[in-house]
């Protein structure tokens, strides 16, 4: 049967609901002949009211009003934008945060090398998905081996330290403890700043270092053994104290060789540890300076707990306390 003028002219359009517009013919196929036997609906039909008289489709999504997702998971600020030492394996902790709040379910991660996001703003509705515009679109921030000067605004520092004092999480990766050293509100948030790793060398870059577990019941070092041997690059750390700062993981100075005056005195070698910081949560680990470390067990599952305490989904004792033995 040859088509008829009408069927030549079927086509699909985008009205303004309730209006309808003249629909123009449908676009030749390579055969010139339309395929399938439904032309799709007379009328198609955008979610919401339409757009206004003039309103482009762009600016009529952008300011949709749309209901909450369900369920709400929280939100994860990942900073992996390093401005001194580029570690290999900051890839793989900013992918890591992001497959185990997948894998949990708990959390949505929003992965960044730049810190456009730390100031204060957002927490307004979204319309099409997460589309954060600053802090208060997140519950907690993870900060993986960013190290060096941030070179944050006023302001930014400012909304950060807020952040995390309001009540908000902070988790410390690595390097994260190597930032913002002319930066001293930053380092006393996150309980210590590094000053070096003098048991890791050029010609031994990786230490195989025996940690004590002093952590008690703390749900991040809980399963961890008394006493385990993990690689990696550790560092001494200067502007700390036992009575700010509830220390979880220590290297066993009696398994290290003495490097002088480039470790402290008293052998104190603090692993990871936690501090309340306001009404905030803060975990810090000095683990996890190689690509491998974030493929060992014992570091994903801590480094995950933490992530569960600092966003208050898991219960945590933080008690400061003298050097003690291993729990």
């Amino acid at each position: 049967m040859m088509p008829t003028p009408l069927t030549r002219m079927i086509g699909v359009c985008l009205l303004l609901v309730p209006l309808r517009a003249a629909c123009e013919p449908a676009p030749a196929t390579a055969s010139g002949v339309f395929k399938g036997s439904w032309a799709g609906p007379s009328v198609v039909r955008l979610p919401g009211p339409g757009p206004a008289p003039g309103e482009s489709i762009e600016h009529y999504f952008a300011h949709l009003k749309t209901g909450p997702r369900t369920p709400s998971k929280k939100h994860v600020l990942v900073l992996g934008g390093a401005r001194k030492f580029q570690h290999d394996s900051i890839p793989a902790a900013m992918a890591g945060v992001f497959a185990w709040g997948e894998a949990t379910g708990e959390w949505d991660a929003e992965l960044r090398t730049d810190f456009t996001l730390v100031r204060d703003t957002g927490g307004t509705p979204m319309n099409a998905g997460f589309q954060p515009k600053g802090l208060r679109d997140f519950d907690a921030v993870v900060v993986a081996s960013a190290d060096g000067e941030w070179e944050l605004d006023p302001g930014q520092k400012r909304a950060l330290l807020e952040f995390v004092r309001a009540g908000k999480g902070l988790v410390v990766m690595h390097a994260g403890i190597d930032a913002n050293h002319g930066w001293r509100d930053y380092i006393d948030m996150v309980g210590a700043e590094q000053v070096g790793h003098p048991y890791n060398t050029v010609e031994q870059p990786i230490h195989a270092f025996t940690l004590l577990n002093e952590g008690g019941e703390f749900a991040a070092t809980r399963l961890l053994p008394r006493r385990f041997v993990k690689q990696d690059e550790l560092y001494t750390l200067r502007n700390w104290s036992r009575s700010d700062i509830d220390v979880l993981l220590r290297i066993d100075d009696t398994t290290v060789s003495d490097v002088g005056d480039e470790a402290p005195p008293d052998g104190d070698l603090p692993v990871a540890w936690v501090k309340i910081y306001g009404n905030g949560r803060v975990f810090a680990s000095t683990l996890g300076h190689t690509r491998e470390a974030w493929k060992d067990p014992d570091v994903v599952r801590m480094y995950t707990l933490a992530i569960e305490w600092a966003l208050g989904l898991v219960d945590g004792p933080v008690v400061p306390h003298p050097q003690r033995a291993a729990r």
